[in-house]
This record gives C-alpha cells, structure tokens and sequence, in this order.
C-alpha cells in the first residue's frame, strides 16, 4: 500500500473523483464506466463519449424524419497539487454540424428557440463546447473536504447527473422530454461552484450565468452574461449503489424571448445501480423537477395579467437500464410533464395553458464488435406519447408515435481497476 493510499483524507479526495459525472454531480460507486485511461506521469488522463448515427421518424403534422448525428465527447486530465487533486475537464459535441440549427425530431420536446420562435417538437443540437472547466479538492480533515469549481462553460450545482452521463440513460440518445424542467443547465456559460463533502455527503453551492444560448452553436455564448442566478445541492450517499440528490435555485433571464425574466427550479433524484444479468448492471433513476416561470413582457403583450404572470410545471421521470451482460441492453423510460402553449409552441390565445403530456418509450441494443478500446452497437427505440384531449386536434391524435434506428460507437466498459484506483492521488508516491 502506498503512503497515499494509506492517508483516508487523500482516499476522500480520491473516493469523489471515482464518483464524478455531469459538472460537479455524484453517480453510485457501483456505476458502470465506460472510459480510455491512460498516465502520464504524474497526470491521469481519461476520455469518454458516445456517438450515435440514428434514422429518427416522429409521427403526425407536428413530427418529421431525419438522418442525423447525436454525439458528445468528454476529455479529463487530473494531478496532485499542494496535498491536493486538480482537475480540468473539456467536453465536446459536434450535433450543430450534424444536424443543423434545429436539431433533430422528438414529440413533444421543447425548451430552446431558433430564428427567434419557439422550437418545439425537436431537441436543440448542443453547443460545440459543453464544459470547458476546472476544480480543485482539497482534504481539510480525514472525514471532510472542500473544493472550487470555476467553469466557463459548465454545470451548477442544479439538477440530477446530465442525462447523457446518468447509467440509465445510457443507451438511450434521446434527451428526455423533461430536460429543461431538470437538468438542462449542464450548458451554463459561467458557472463558479464550491462546496464541502465527506464519504456519506455532499453540501456544493454555485453562482452562475442562466442565460441560455443562442442559436449558433460554434462560440463561447456570453452576450449580457453575468454571474446573477444561483442554486444549491445536497447528495447523499446512503451505498455504494445509491445517489439521492435535492437542489433548488433561481435562475434570471434564462428566456431569450423573455428577456428579463426568472425562474425558480426546484427538484430531486434517486439513482440506484443494482446487479443485472450475467455481470452486468441494472441502473435506474427517478429524477423530479418544479419549475416556478415568472413571466415578463412577452407575456403581458399577449394581454397577461402582470399579476398573474406566472405559472408552475412539474415533471417526473423514471427510466432504467438493464444489461444483459457486457454485449445487450434493454431500456425504458416513462415521463410525465406539465408544459405550456407558450413551450409546445403555439403564438396565441393563452400562453401560460398548461398540458399534462406524457411519455413512454421502450428499446434495446446489441453490442456487435469491439476493436481499438471502442465498441460498436446498433439499438433502436420506441415512443407512445399520450395528450390530454384538448391537444388532439392539434397532432391528429391523442398517441402520436415516434421511432429510431441507430448505430454506436463508444468506449468499452471498463473491466480494470477503477477511476478511484486509476487516481494519482491514490496511487502517488
């Protein structure tokens, strides 16, 4: 055993770093990881992503068909400095190029806008960079440390771990139709976080930029950006195969058709991993998520009463994923999501008109042949999505449909030792 190894405020340090997903979030020890390690001296370098290759058809007037790229790709580089473990990470997506500025098709998504209008029934591409950050942690005792986190483009600590990051979601290449009720910050450009952990919990609070993006996907989006939103997260780590997370925040003129606006976002997750087939995992989340609109003059110019410019929206996810060994999967997700004319699209009567939508989908992929420390996979998914009556004029029908074929490239999963043993500050000398 090494000196390092034998020193408990180093492993704590260690211990969070073999946890770490999406911004400053925690996943299960048990988590599966799929991930390139390599060293360099005294550096731990690691890299891992998915790019999925998908033919995409959603049903009805509002749906559409598209051949098109969904992709990200994570690089991390971690040393010991002063007693400590820093970290700087850069995250990539190259879906803007792929797919165009509108994204590709999903029933019933919303929360992004493009050419100035709405963009409904699609999932925005993601920014080229989706993190470009550093952290630094620190022990300050052998049962607590600290740690900043400075991002320039990032994730407070608000929300779940980012669904492409979540086990569960692991297969799937679509983003929930939730996502912008609880986890849609992970694209924050400014985002500061700090905050205190031990092996059990972890206390983080951030400061940061919510204006969301604009359309064009390419740059570094800080266009009136200051650090005037903030949240709060509590995690607690009841196991090694339980994460249980509650966050709540406010987020200022995140709307682009609204300038000057706020949002209060509230939620709450539980991920659990537990042992599936044939050494593989079972991982599942339910993720819960309140958003509290307060709406400014786009609103009071569709003749809104200030007084009553505002409106709540829940929603509520369950998804899972269950591994059929190292080389299949099946994988679902149900969704239920409060959203507004004003998200689904529509340009008159009622903006702030609630609708319960709701999602279920189903698929299931098969890992065909691994070469390079990559695997190559095909899959496929399906989605029922039930309207309430009120919106069934409007898509033809109260159970629009959607499906997609697709192809995957990865990293294998990990079968050495883990991020937490692979750390330099575990293992320095």
């Amino acid at each position: 055993m090494s000196r390092m190894e034998g020193d408990t405020s180093r492993s704590l340090v260690a211990m969070s770093l073999g946890r770490a997903a999406s911004g400053t979030s925690w996943l299960p020890d048990a988590a599966p990881r799929r991930a390139i390690h390599r060293s360099l001296g005294d550096w731990m370098l690691m890299a891992h992503g998915s790019v999925f290759g998908q033919y995409d058809r959603q049903e009805t007037l509002h749906g559409d068909t598209q051949l098109g790229v969904v992709d990200w790709e994570m690089f991390m580089a971690a040393r010991p400095l002063a007693q400590g473990l820093f970290t700087g990470r850069v995250m990539t997506s190259l879906e803007a190029l792929a797919l165009g500025r509108r994204g590709y098709p999903e029933l019933l998504q919303s929360g992004a806008e493009d050419a100035g209008a709405r963009l409904a029934n699609r999932q925005h591409p993601h920014d080229l960079w989706n993190e470009i950050a550093v952290s630094y942690d620190h022990s300050v005792s052998p049962w607590l440390a600290a740690f900043a986190y400075g991002a320039a483009v990032g994730e407070p600590a608000l929300g779940p771990v980012a669904y492409m990051h979540r086990p569960s979601a692991d297969a799937d290449p679509f983003a929930p139709i939730g996502h912008h009720w609880q986890d849609a910050a992970h694209e924050s450009f400014g985002v500061i976080t700090a905050g205190v952990y031990g092996a059990r919990a972890r206390l983080e609070g951030s400061v940061f930029n919510g204006r969301e993006p604009d359309d064009y996907r390419f740059n570094l989006d800080y266009q009136g950006g200051r650090l005037d939103s903030y949240a709060a997260r509590l995690t607690l780590v009841p196991s090694s195969r339980v994460t249980a997370s509650a966050w709540g925040g406010y987020i200022f003129d995140h709307d682009p058709l609204d300038p000057g606006t706020g949002m209060q976002r509230y939620g709450a997750s539980l991920l659990t991993v537990l042992p599936g087939a044939k050494d593989g995992a079972w991982s599942a989340a339910f993720v819960g998520g309140i958003n509290i609109h307060h709406h400014g003059a786009r609103a009071h110019n569709h003749g809104v009463d200030p007084a009553q410019s505002y409106h709540v929206a829940t929603s509520t996810l369950v998804e899972t994923t269950y591994e059929l060994g190292d080389r299949a999967s099946i994988y679902g997700r149900a969704e239920q999501v409060q959203k507004s004319a004003d998200d689904l699209g529509f340009n008159g009567a009622d903006l702030m008109q609630l609708f319960t939508v709701r999602a279920l989908t189903l698929g299931a992929t098969t890992e065909l042949v691994t070469a390079r420390e990559l695997s190559f996979g095909i899959g496929a998914r399906g989605t029922l999505n039930v309207l309430p009556t009120t919106l069934e004029p409007t898509y033809g029908t109260r159970t629009p449909v959607g499906f997609a074929l697709f192809v995957r490239v990865r990293p294998e999963r990990a079968s050495g030792p883990s991020m937490r043993a692979a750390s330099p500050v575990a293992g320095s000398r």
